[in-house]
Order: structure tokens, then sequence, then C-alpha cells
């Protein structure tokens, strides 16, 4: 269910850090809870996130924000486990957020330690911005300055940035800027512009990264950074998407999709599909999947399946991401994990139930965030070496409905045990996975899944974590900080990262979870 059809900071903290922000918002004793399931737990911890080693010393390109680090930010940790009082706050701090989406951003580059993200206090004096770094900084973001003496010391650090915007900072909107060019003045002209130069396009950037970050979560904000590195003349691999129409790709389209391009305009639901998505951005995953699965239907698949899978017309070669690197569980029920056991820990409880997971909370809001989502895993009777996905989710449509929508997915093993390759065409995209068994309870009580993929036509690539459980229910409180630990260290992923999935009407019985081709359970 994860393709799209068009389409320095440290790079990693020490436990010890982590351990400490979990002091604060949880109290000393479960913080030791945690540090103790650390000792004994299967998992193996990502080498990206537990060595501070790893981090990058220098940069190409660097990005000061600057946050107020004490206040509490947009984010929020899931509501049934603050419900349940596992956290003293509703939500972690700017300082906390900003300084894991630092790591993100690092972890975004290809190319390792180009891209570096420096967070500062907008309440420092002069002095320490400048002892900070920002002064060297090539992009700067400022959030909720709103007074004349804060914005002017983040002015005089930021000087010689050539990027620069304010996130609900009125007092530095006139100190907005792509590659030195002032947004400002060309907004006042900006019915005057040709809507392909570049001053229309900086402009457009600028409002990009103001309605992402006005969604308020995590993906959206790491976009909209990278959007802003990009633009400053640093290559971004995650964001560098073939957007802009050529006389080459019009050819390409023309010469061999003119056919599908006609009935794509002819059907409504096509259309909608194409102006949705246009008025997306090819790079705005989370609004061009919505788009997508909103108005689904055989002309835009078909149409998608011409351009993209078949020709290639947008020139796009999008590539996994490989950070941050996280590795597959150890051991399970006190053997070691073998490649029948992770199968097994992902046929679940299909066969006692119609599917074999619902997922409880995901990390990526494009494509995790659906209600109901069950996971059906099997293997193939007919063919013993074929093992299928077939998740099964609902769409709240952008027209009003709700629908239910599902996939079909071929995977196979990878080398390691616990590791798989997930293929599949999603609306005329070819798109590919590699998935991780990070954990799983003994019993079967809830799973842990790490995936990053990319759709290479579309130019997409992206990362996820499902946490998964029989009923869709949280895990009972007991194992809560063994999960917290195996998202953190195994994956690099903080708990208020996770998106409550709601499945309150998972158990209405109106999901067509029939497997798509003939299972063959193990025992």
């Amino acid at each position: 269910m994860r393709a799209d059809a068009f389409a320095s900071a440290s790079r990693a903290r020490p436990v010890a850090q982590h351990t400490a922000s979990s002091a604060r918002r949880r109290g000393p004793a479960r913080a030791a809870r945690v540090v103790a399931t650390a000792v004994t737990s299967p998992i193996q911890p990502s080498p990206d996130v537990v060595d501070a080693s790893r981090a990058a010393s220098s940069a190409a390109c660097t990005v000061a924000c600057f946050v107020r680090k004490d206040a509490l930010s947009f984010m929020r940790y899931p509501k049934s486990l603050a419900a349940r009082g596992r956290f003293d706050v509703e939500g972690p701090s700017f300082g906390e957020v900003f300084e894991h989406l630092a790591r993100r951003v690092a972890w975004s580059d290809a190319d390792e330690g180009t891209l570096r993200m420096i967070v500062v206090d907008v309440d420092a004096s002069d002095e320490e911005m400048r002892a900070s770094g920002a002064s060297d900084a090539d992009v700067f973001i400022a959030i909720d300055v709103d007074d004349e003496e804060t914005a002017g010391r983040v002015r005089r650090a930021t000087a010689s940035a050539a990027t620069g915007c304010a996130l609900n900072s009125p007092a530095l909107e006139a100190d907005e800027r792509i590659f030195y060019q002032p947004t400002r003045q060309l907004r006042a002209v900006r019915a005057k512009l040709t809507p392909w130069s570049q001053a229309a396009k900086d402009v457009r950037l600028i409002d990009q990264v103001k309605e992402l970050y006005a969604r308020g979560n995590h993906l959206d904000t790491l976009l909209s950074i990278l959007l802003l590195v990009d633009a400053s003349g640093a290559r971004v691999p995650a964001v560098d998407i073939n957007q802009d129409i050529t006389l080459g790709n019009v050819w390409c389209i023309a010469s061999n999709c003119n056919k599908q391009l006609l009935a794509c305009y002819q059907n409504p639901q096509c259309k909608k599909s194409l102006d949705c998505v246009d008025a997306c951005g090819l790079n705005d995953q989370v609004c061009t999947y919505t788009c997508i699965r909103s108005y689904q239907n055989e002309q835009f698949e078909k149409l998608a399946r011409c351009m993209l899978h078949k020709h290639n017309c947008l020139g796009n070669d999008a590539k996994r991401p490989q950070l941050p690197a996280v590795l597959p569980m150890t051991t399970w029920r006190g053997e070691m994990l073998t490649h029948a056991a992770a199968e097994r820990i992902m046929q679940g409880w299909l066969g006692e139930k119609q599917y074999s997971w619902l997922a409880v909370a995901g990390q990526n809001p494009a494509y995790d965030y659906f209600p109901n989502q069950f996971q059906i895993w099997y293997k193939d009777k007919k063919n013993k070496t074929a093992f299928w996905y077939n998740p099964v989710f609902k769409v709240n449509t952008l027209d009003g409905r709700s629908v239910y929508r599902r996939s079909d997915y071929r995977c196979r093993r990878a080398e390691t045990p616990g590791t798989f390759i997930f293929s599949f065409m999603d609306n005329g995209v070819t798109s590919e996975e590699y998935w991780r068994v990070v954990d799983a309870a003994d019993d079967l009580s809830w799973s842990l899944y790490y995936y990053a993929g990319a759709a290479k036509s579309a130019g997409q690539s992206y990362i996820g974590a499902v946490l998964a459980t029989p009923d869709g229910l949280w895990p009972a409180e007991d194992q809560m900080d063994r999960i917290e630990d195996s998202l953190w260290r195994g994956c690099g992923v903080k708990i208020w990262e996770m998106c409550q999935v709601d499945n309150s009407t998972a158990h209405d019985g109106d999901a067509p979870l029939e497997p798509l081709h003939e299972p063959s359970l193990m025992p």
C-alpha cells in the first residue's frame, strides 16, 4: 500500500542521551526499566542510532533551525498511551522534535555527511547563537518568532545564509529568501511573474514549505526542511524529483501514451486524480497518495503504467533509503531467528482470524495512517516458494466517501533471516520495499516491522514502521518499555512519530479480507 503513482547535527545520539530524555518525561523508575529492557532485548540496535562516532564531522550544507527548545511542540504522544498516564506531558518539546529531525536530515543524505542541521534556542544571546555555528549556516528556519528583539538576534546570526524561511514568525517574513533572492518582494508582484520562471518557483516553494509545516506532523516538517536545503543548491535525493514538464517529457507521453491520456481526460475520476496530484507537487507523498487512493480508477492506472512504469517519461530514478541501517531481530522463542520463523511471525493470527495482524500505529503519515489496516501474510498453496502480503485498509476519500482499498505484494526472502524484499504494482507504478521483522512477542501478542522502499519511476523513496497486534489495540503496559526501546534503538523512531490508527470500525465485518491467492498456513 506504499507507492505513489506519480511521482551536523548528529547522525546519531548515544543511548545515554535518549535515556536521560526518557527520565525527564517518565520518571527515573521507568527510565531504569528501559535500560534493563535494552540489555535483554532480542533486537539488533541500528548503528546509526547508538554510535555517536558515526556523526558527520563536516557538511557541505548546514541548516540552522531556531526554536524555543523547552516549549511544547506540535507533536503528541499516541492518545491511548497518554490516556493510560504513560507520559507526564502531552508531547515532546520543540527541542526534542527538531534534534531528532536533525538526525533525519543527515539520514536523508545518500552521500552521508554532507547535510547537517543544528538546533538553536531562540532565546539564546547573540554570542550563544554565533557559538552554535548558526552564522555559518546555508539555510535558516525560524519558528514562532513574533517579537522584534528575538528577530533581530536571529537576523544577525543568519545574515550570510543563502536561503531562509519564517514559520509562524511574522517578525522575520521580510527576511525570507531563496538563494539570496527575497521572496517577499517577489510575492508583491506575483501576478506579473511568468509561471515557469525561477522567481515564480521560489514563491511557490516558500508557500509549499509553510503549508507542509502547518500540517503538524514529522514527515511533512522534514520534507519542508529538505525542500529548502535542495533550493539552496545542495542535492537532496529524497526530494530530487523531476517535476518540470519539458519538451522531452511531452514528446514521450504524446508518442507513447496518447491513447491512455485521452481516455483519462474523458473519465471524470481520472481527471480528478491528475488535477489533485498536480496541485500537490510530486514530492508531497502524503498529499499525492491521498489523491490517488481517493479517486482510484482503471484509466489512471493505465496512464501511470504507460508514462512511468513502461516508458519513465519523467526520467526519475528513485533509490531506496539506506539510513538508518535497521536490522532484524536475532532470536524468537528462545532460538535463533530463521526465515521460516520470521514468516510464521508475519502470518500471525491468520487461520484463527481472517487476517494476520491489525495495525495499531504507523510512522509514515503517507501510508501508515489509514484506518483499519488489516495485514494478511501467507504462503501460496500452489507455489510453495511464494509468500504474499495483501494489506486491506480504509480510505476516507477527499470527496467524502469511506472505501476499502487493497494491494497485492509478492514477498521473497532476503539474505538475512527476518528480512524480505516486497515488490508490487500500485496504481500503475512498480515499487520495491525492504522489510525487516524488528521485534515480536513470543506469544504473538504484538509485532514490529520496518520498511524502506522506492517507486523508482515515480521518483519517490520512503520509510516507515508499523506496530501490529491481533485486535488493533496497544499492547499491555508491561510490554511498552520493550516496544519503545525497539522503536528507538532498532529503528531510530520516536514513540511520538507513531500515529495511532483509527480502528473504531475495523470489526464491523465489511472489510474485504479474502486472500488474493490460495493460502497454505504454517502451524
